[in-house]
């Protein structure tokens, strides 16, 4: 079967069966057969080995800033869904198949066992002069193909763009650490929690004291607007039909944390309620 396309290859091996006599039976079988949202390709499963960051020490300091005071989530409420999360966190799998994204610093010895034998450098000529001085002048390395999480990536956003790991850089020492977070509830763990957790472990300190959670604006049946979905609704379709104050009225009824479903009723409504303003 060697060289064989997967499909081509089951097709010959029921043929080989059947002609050896081999074959039991045959018979129809309905199953769910996931596939690329992009492409459409078949998604098969593959096991491989993954690059993993051990959580626990991570977690507990992040746990102890918002204990102690160092980091206020507002609404309060939301402490709950961050305590849970960083209480029974994982470990975390940074390691990701695809064409984009953070090169993982890790270079092989070509000829050598890459679970043994591995150099983690900040740049290629690092890499090569490590592996000279170990395995000799001759030596050959490779990058690791995969690319960090792009959560992993994003985790280290308030300190990699001021200059980081110049700790005297101008732009470190003015705007790290920052007063506020502003975003959606949720990211809480997703980038909020890894923010903290990353900046207090490479810097000492939480990326900002402050942790504003908005809502979120959902679609009438509540579902998160999505391109996948297609209930996305742009802002100036909606000022075209109903005005920009309606629109800007309706939005300001969310409160701080609390998701907003968009309805055209609303809208109807806040029109009419701001024309009689």
């Amino acid at each position: 079967m060697s060289g064989l396309d997967r499909f081509e290859a089951r097709k010959k091996s029921w043929s080989d069966l059947e002609e050896t006599d081999l074959a039991v039976k045959k018979e129809p079988h309905s199953l769910r057969v996931p596939r690329s949202q992009c492409g459409g390709e078949v998604i098969k499963p593959l096991v491989s080995k993954q690059w993993f960051v051990t959580m626990q020490p991570l977690a507990e300091k992040a746990l102890l800033a918002v204990e102690k005071g160092e980091l206020t989530i507002i609404p309060e409420r939301f402490e709950k869904i961050y305590n849970h999360w960083l209480t029974n966190i994982k470990d975390w799998c940074i390691s990701r198949q695809l064409w984009w994204g953070h090169c993982i610093h890790v270079r092989y010895i070509v000829g050598k066992d890459c679970e043994e034998e591995y150099i983690v450098a900040r740049s290629a000529e690092e890499a090569l002069m490590k592996a000279r001085d170990k395995y000799g002048k001759d030596v050959e390395v490779y990058q690791d193909p995969d690319v960090l999480d792009t959560w992993f990536s994003s985790a280290l956003w308030p300190f990699s763009t001021l200059g980081w790991p110049d700790l005297l850089a101008e732009d470190f020492k003015r705007f790290y650490q920052t007063t506020m977070l502003e975003t959606g509830h949720d990211i809480l763990f997703f980038w909020v929690a890894r923010m903290v957790m990353m900046g207090i472990e490479f810097t000492g300190t939480v990326p900002f004291s402050y942790v504003y959670l908005h809502g979120l604006i959902r679609d009438s049946q509540g579902r998160k607007m999505s391109k996948t979905l297609g209930n996305v609704i742009d802002p100036l379709d909606t000022i075209k039909v109903f005005g920009t104050d309606a629109l800007r009225f309706t939005l300001a009824l969310g409160t701080s944390g609390q998701d907003l479903n968009l309805s055209t009723e609303r809208l109807t409504a806040n029109k009419a309620f701001t024309n009689k303003l």
